[in-house]
Parts: structure tokens; sequence; C-alpha cells
């Protein structure tokens, strides 16, 4: 259980929310919706307990399971540990396997008597491992495991070795086999598939616990909450119903502030008339002018909030100069980590203007090959070649380009020599303008994703790789990302698992991961892009 009364949370200097007040209980299934920097990953983990409020009273009971927006190897306690022991480890029994392992690597080494007490502390660990159902705990993580898309033969990888995208569903796995009382998901259908959220949106009906998730997947929202938590204009706004509701209820709320509000100007209009009338004439009418001022300033201090409109967001992609008819291409390519080839003998061959689209199943290597093409990883086998004036833009899904201890007008400064005026000027068309001097690694998710396509706006290149780009994204700002590039004259090279994206992108080719099959693109593969 969550219990929050008249909250404020901050962001370094800026009020996030304030006032703001919760009951989340057994049962409940509440949605957290909000703009882009409204507050909600702040929010989440001032409740989950990672953050203190800067005002309020906050009490929490029983088990809580958060999953963070991001999986960082930073925040892991312990990378080396392989994603089933990772998983393990969100209970006591995960302890004992970890102590196990790490005395049967030892065993390995030691000779004589201390071999010798190593075998004994084995058995016991292993007596205490099974006795506390270590072995059917083992089994029901491997199904959460898989539930959510990691494959059998990706339990045994460091999770220091995985992408993002495998990490993070380490994490929702952890997270879901946790036991908890109350669960905080911030965007947990980001990086899995079709068959995966489906589960996941069974998994939640099914939840006893309380629920408190921020997601921008509509279709979570819908069938998965039956309330919503609106952050607008720094308060939380609670609604019955899901999204759809919230929606239509919301607008219906709005206009009848709009109706009060107008109602009561016309009030204090009139009333003020009659003071400027009457407050010069006879005593009598002045005492009744100086009655009717008592009552405005009154009726002022009870007037009806009409939260005005947030601005949206506005995406363009200029180019300096075309690139030539081959921009981009990668000959053989392979790559392997460790004993892990991922792919291999994989080409890619993009024409200038085309978008070209990477699919494949969760680790068929989409991910790995972008960040080769990009140059910011290196094949094992075979090159990339790059065309006459190609000049590339990254976006990286994990956001790696942004860096904590530097401000937003630092990123941008460190990619452009335009005038710092001009800098704020792009920065504010992503709603980025009041957070210049914010620290670049406190920014939600949203905000990051943001930021990163600025600085790939700011880079002005005619070859665009995108890793994931709508993730995070706010229905709004994915539109406008969506026309911006409509407009693009480059090319572009995509990462999605948004079939509505990829549908309206109007994609020319795609490629089919790990084989490296090369074919036109046409809307029966959207199901492909679905499971992706």
């Amino acid at each position: 259980m969550i219990l929050a009364r008249d909250l404020t949370i901050e962001a370094g200097i800026r009020t996030l929310v304030s006032g703001a007040s919760l009951n989340l209980q057994p049962g409940d299934k509440v949605g957290l919706v909000g703009r882009n920097g409204a507050g909600k990953t702040t929010l989440m983990r001032t409740l989950a307990g990672e953050l203190n409020p800067a005002d309020g009273h906050l009490a929490r009971s029983g088990v809580i399971g958060y999953l963070s927006q991001e999986s960082a190897l930073p925040e892991l306690d312990n990378p080396d540990l392989s994603a089933l022991e990772r998983i393990l480890t969100a209970r006591d029994i995960g302890d004992l396997e970890v102590q196990i392992e790490e005395v049967r690597r030892k065993m390995a080494v030691e000779e004589g008597d201390a071999r010798d007490r190593l075998i004994r502390r084995y058995d016991r660990l292993r007596l205490e491992f099974e006795t506390r159902g270590g072995y059917a705990a083992i089994a029901e993580a491997k199904k959460f495991a898989a539930s959510v898309g990691i494959e059998t033969g990706d339990l045994d990888q460091p999770v220091a070795t995985m992408s993002g995208g495998q990490r993070r569903r380490v994490e929702l796995a952890r997270v879901l086999f946790q036991e908890t009382d109350t669960l905080l998901l911030d965007e947990p259908t980001n990086h899995i598939d079709l068959d995966a959220k489906s589960w996941l949106m069974d998994w939640l009906a099914g939840y006893a616990g309380g629920l408190l998730v921020v997601s921008h997947d509509l279709q979570l929202l819908d069938e998965s909450i039956t309330s919503v938590l609106a952050v607008d204009d720094g308060k939380l706004e609670p609604y019955r119903g899901n999204y759809t509701y919230y929606l239509a209820e919301r607008d219906r709320r709005r206009e009848q502030r709009i109706r009060e509000r107008k109602h009561q100007d016309e009030k204090i209009a009139r009333l003020e008339e009659g003071i400027r009338r009457f407050k010069g004439t006879t005593e009598k009418m002045a005492r009744r002018a100086h009655t009717w001022e008592t009552r405005v300033n009154r009726m002022r201090s009870e007037l009806t909030e009409v939260s005005k409109l947030g601005k949206n967001i506005t995406v363009r992609f200029p180019m300096t100069e075309p690139s030539g008819r081959i921009p981009l291409e990668g000959k053989g390519l392979g790559k392997a980590f460790d004993d892990n080839v991922v792919f291999l003998d994989v080409d890619v061959f993009v024409e200038r203007g085309q978008r070209l689209l990477i699919m494949g199943l969760n680790g068929a290597g989409k991910t790995t090959l972008l960040r080769i093409l990009a140059g910011v990883d290196q094949a094992d086998l075979g090159a990339v070649v790059s065309g006459h004036n190609a000049t590339l833009g990254y976006y990286a899904q994990e956001h790696e380009q942004i860096e904590r201890g530097r401000t937003v007008f630092d990123h941008v400064k460190a990619v452009s020599s335009e005038p710092d005026q001009t800098l704020r000027s792009v920065l504010g068309h992503f709603l980025l303008a009041d957070k210049v001097d914010q620290d670049a690694g406190t920014l939600s998710g949203g905000e990051k994703t943001k930021l990163a396509l600025c600085q790939v706006v700011l880079g002005g290149p005619n070859v665009m790789l995108l890793d994931e780009p709508t993730n995070n994204l706010d229905p709004q700002a994915q539109s406008a990302l969506l026309e911006a590039l409509h407009n693009y004259p480059g090319t572009i090279i995509l990462v999605s698992h948004d079939t509505d994206f990829v549908a309206r992108l109007e994609i020319d080719r795609a490629i089919l991961m790990p084989e490296g099959t090369t074919a036109y693109f046409d809307q029966s593969m959207l199901d492909l892009v679905a499971l992706a």
C-alpha cells in the first residue's frame, strides 16, 4: 500500500508536482499519465523510495516492486551476474544461488583442507537452497523470463554483455518474480514483443496487489487499468475508468471549468463596473461599493483554475548537402560476443532518400547491426563503407550520448557551433527551453529522447540511423516526429517495433535479421514488426 498526502516533488530548482495526494490499495490499477516532462517518472521514483519529496507525507507498507524506465548498468547491483541470477535476486533465494555459485568457483581452484571446507559449505548451502524451495523458484523465474521474451539460451549470459532491450526484459521479469504487494511500472512494454505484451496485460489483469503504471502504450492503458491519475500543470487529478474514458472526461471537465471561469469573470466585471460608478458618489453608495470590493477580492481568490494547453513539440530535420547515390553500405558483416554469434555475412545496401527497416525477433542483432553501421561498434567480419558526402546522425535507444553531470545546454553545444540563441531556439522547439541548465541525467525518459533527437537535428545529417525513436514519447511528440521524418529528404535506417509508426513512415525496403535477407517492404510485414 502507498499513501501520499500533499506531496511536493522537485527536480533541481523546479517544482514538478505540488499538493499531490494518492491512496494506492490492493486491487487498484491506476495509470499515471501526462506529457513528457510533467514529472511522472520523478513521482514514481519518489513513491518507490529512491527520492525524497520536498514536502508532504508519504507512507509505504508491504513489498513494493519498481521497474525503472531505464536499465543502465550502473544501476545494477552486480552487472556480472547472469540474467537468471539477476532475476533470482528479487527474492532471498537468489542470494543463496549467488553464494552457491561463488563457492563452486572456489572449489575448482582450491586443494586440501581448504577445498574440504568449501565442499562442506557447498553441501550446507545446497541443502538450505532445496529446503527453501530453490528449485521451484528457478523454474518460476525461467517461466517469467520466457513470458517477457528472454530466450532460454540468454539466461546464462552476463547482464553486462546484454543489449539495453535485453537488460530491460530481465528487469521486467525480475520485478514480476519478486512477490510484491504493490507494483510501480514505468513504461513496462518498452522492448517487449507483441506476445510478451499480451501475456503482460493478462498477468496484470490478474494481479491482486496495487498497480501504478506509466505508459504511452494506449492498449495497455485501456485494457489493464481501472482509473487514471493525470499530472497536469503540477497537479494530480484522479479519473475513474480507463484511458479512453479519461480523454473524454478530461475534455469535458476543461470545458466545464472554462464555462465556470467565464461566468465568474463576467460577474466580477459587473461588480467592478458598479464600484467605478458609485465609489465617488454618496456616502451610502460608497459603503456599498466598498462591500462590493471585498466581495470581488474574495471571488478572485476562489476563481476556477483553467490550466493552459501545453505547447506542442515541433521537429524539423534539416540537411546540409545531399549524399551520393549510395550513402552507406555494409559488406559481409559479422558479429559475435564470446561464443554467441549474433549474425554472419550480412550485406546492407541503401540508396539516397530510401527508408530501410531492420527487422527481426528479440536478440536477432538489430541494434548491434545499427550500431555497426553508425560506427559506434566495429564488426568482427566485413566492412562498412560511407558513400560520397555522407554525414551520419545516430539516435541510440538507451540514450548513451546523454551524460549525467552535464547540462542540457552543454549537450547541444557539444554537437553544434551555432550561436547560443539558435541552440536555445531549437531546444524550445523540443520543449526543453526551460531545462537548459538542468542536469541532463535527471531528465525523464521522454525528455532524454527529445534531447537526443535535438542533437541529431543540430548535426544536420543526410543519413539518419534511428533505434526505437518513439520509445517514451507521448502521442503528440510521436506525431511530430513522424511528420518531420516524412518531410526529411535524406536516408533513414530504422529499428522499431511500433507498428503504427512503421506503417505511416512508408518504408521502402527491409532487412530480416539475423539472416540478413533483404526484401521490398509491404504491409504484410507489419505482423513481424509487432513481434520484434
